[in-house]
């Protein structure tokens, strides 16, 4: 983690390395258990994580924010005939932008607000959160179907602190 606290320009970058494996071998009932018995990674390995946060403070009253967000796919098994072949959704990355903006505050007031505009997911990537399998209703062909969570998602925000 590299953190910036002072000055106009602000953030972090925060880089993770890590592994997430699982054994599950056969057991008293005399199965092969999982994967034969060997390793394998579980949905929680994300290789690699990367996250980089900026703040830059324009005037007293505007400031712009962003986030850029990359991560390893997570491990998946997907079907090849009758065997099973693990591998890895596709990587998840994305960047978020914002702009707040602080109304004149009165020095006797008990609160503070400010206004933050701002879009998650910019360049609209519609990251995999799963993949399934099944059959084509129409065709009756197997066939892989991605699910995803959001595209692009923009947003108006008040905060207040009393």
């Amino acid at each position: 983690l590299f953190k910036k606290n002072k000055g106009n320009l602000t953030g972090w970058i925060a880089y993770t390395l890590s592994k997430s494996e699982q054994r599950t071998p056969g057991g008293t009932s005399g199965g092969l258990g999982i994967n034969d018995g060997d390793w394998y990674n579980t949905s929680y390995d994300r290789t690699h994580d990367i996250s980089v946060t900026g703040s830059y403070s324009l005037t007293k009253k505007w400031s712009l924010g962003a986030n850029l967000i990359f991560q390893t796919g997570r491990p998946v098994t997907y079907p090849n005939g009758q065997y099973e072949n693990e591998n890895r959704l596709p990587a998840y990355h994305r960047v978020d932008v914002s702009a707040t903006y602080t109304p004149n505050r009165k020095p006797d007031a008990n609160w503070k607000g400010e206004w933050v505009f701002s879009i998650y997911n910019l360049y609209n990537r519609y990251n995999a959160a799963s993949i399934t399998f099944g059959q084509n209703q129409a065709t009756g062909a197997n066939e892989a179907v991605r699910t995803s969570i959001f595209g692009v998602v923009p947003s108006v925000t008040y905060n207040f602190n009393f």
